[in-house]
């Protein structure tokens, strides 16, 4: 019977069946296996997952504040002011009273800041003098602006600086023009003296800027009022044994005296 039933089909039915199996079964074996590959990689990424859980889970909360929380600390300034007190420098020949202030760099230097009447007076001066070594000194335009705008002010115009002879020696120089609602004509100076550790710097202004002179006695006029800086004392022996009969009293308060201009 088997016989008679296959010899009922014709030679294409059986090459169609015997084509059609094996191509049914090679399309359902790649499918068979891309699905175990994405079972076993779920698997994973869920194992992993877990994995992870559990350790963040299990980790103990007091590691977590061992890691203290960042905070921003602004650096200390390096000046700080200091009380008032007597300055250890004077303005001989002043005409007027004369202000003063003082400050201490972090490594122990100090600044006196000695100031003579008011921006726009008919005579008008500032002079900072600093013992120890406070800051790397700038240039002299540099140094002038920074001590502008600490009192308020600003530079319009430096001139081509030179060198004056003074009792402390050789100072550097310059033509100055300060602004602030108004502009006043000035002479810059500035003196560094790095192995007395001693230095000084400022501007001396009238109606028209001091002459070369004028600039002259008024830093020769800078003397100690007291202290016991044995090296300070020191400094100004020698600016007084350095001093020039040209400043004398008499002479130092006719050219540091500034007029008035003369009415029209």
């Amino acid at each position: 019977m088997p016989r008679a039933v296959y010899a009922e089909w014709d030679e294409d039915d059986v090459a169609d069946w015997v084509d059609e199996r094996p191509a049914r079964r090679l399309r359902r074996k790649p499918l068979g296996w891309l699905r175990v590959v994405l079972m076993s990689s779920c698997s994973i990424a869920g194992l992993v997952y877990f994995a992870l859980e559990q350790e963040q889970t299990a980790r103990p909360a007091g590691r977590q504040q061992e890691v203290p929380s960042s905070v921003l600390v602004a650096p200390a300034p390096a000046w700080r002011p200091l009380p008032s007190s007597p300055a250890p420098y004077a303005l001989a020949g002043s005409a007027g009273a004369v202000a003063s202030e003082a400050r201490e760099h972090a490594n122990g230097a100090r600044e006196d800041t000695l100031v003579l009447g008011r921006f726009g007076d008919f005579r008008y001066a500032q002079v900072a003098l600093v013992q120890g070594t406070a800051e790397t000194a700038g240039s002299f335009y540099i140094d002038i602006v920074r001590r502008a705008a600490r009192a308020g002010l600003a530079v319009a115009h430096q001139g081509q600086s030179r060198m004056i002879e003074t009792k402390f020696g050789p100072v550097e120089t310059a033509p100055l023009v300060l602004a602030s609602k108004g502009e006043q004509a000035c002479q810059a100076f500035r003196l560094p003296d790095a192995a007395a550790e001693f230095a000084f710097q400022g501007w001396l202004c009238g109606s028209s800027a001091p002459d070369e002179a004028q600039l002259a006695c008024f830093i020769d006029g800078i003397a100690l009022a007291g202290g016991t800086n044995p090296s300070l004392k020191a400094v100004f022996a020698r600016a007084e044994r350095s001093r020039t009969e040209g400043c004398g009293p008499g002479a130092r308060t006719a050219s540091t005296t500034v007029k008035p201009p003369a009415r029209p």
